[in-house]
């Protein structure tokens, strides 16, 4: 079969080989079976069988594994994270700064600088933002 360039199962196999996330946990991901992922990967079917959304969402997961952790640094992670904790759910700078035992001041440094706060306050900063992330995010 010819493989065309920007397939997302190319980009799928991609997630496999280089990253080492196995078929059986992309299916946990996607909603998929593991014989499902594998057959797709493998250009085996095109997954036109279900619903427009669910494939969007299946191609946006591939293209967010394959270059979108890749293509943004921990810091531009972190600082959007901050961003849509305050725009979805109005989580404060003074709540993040409390609970990861920093100055207010210093998130809105970082958010502009990523290089105006240390290591150890990026951790604790990341710790919190991700965890609140997860908790506020968990259906």
């Amino acid at each position: 079969m010819n493989i065309n360039s920007g397939d997302p199962r190319d980009d799928l196999k991609k997630i496999f080989e280089k990253y080492k996330i196995t078929p059986y946990t992309f299916s946990l991901f996607s909603g998929l079976d593991e014989k499902e992922v594998v057959e797709y990967a493998n250009h085996e079917t095109s997954l036109n069988y279900l619903p427009h959304s669910k494939q969007a969402d299946i191609n946006e997961l591939i293209v967010l594994l394959s270059i979108g952790l890749t293509a943004v640094t921990a810091d531009e992670r972190v600082t959007a994270i901050i961003e849509h904790l305050n725009d979805s759910f109005k989580i404060s700078l003074k709540t993040l700064a409390t609970y990861a035992k920093i100055e207010e001041q210093e998130i809105k440094k970082f958010i502009a600088d990523h290089d105006s706060l240390s290591y150890e306050k990026r951790y604790r900063l990341a710790v919190v933002v991700l965890f609140l992330f997860y908790i506020l995010n968990k259906k």
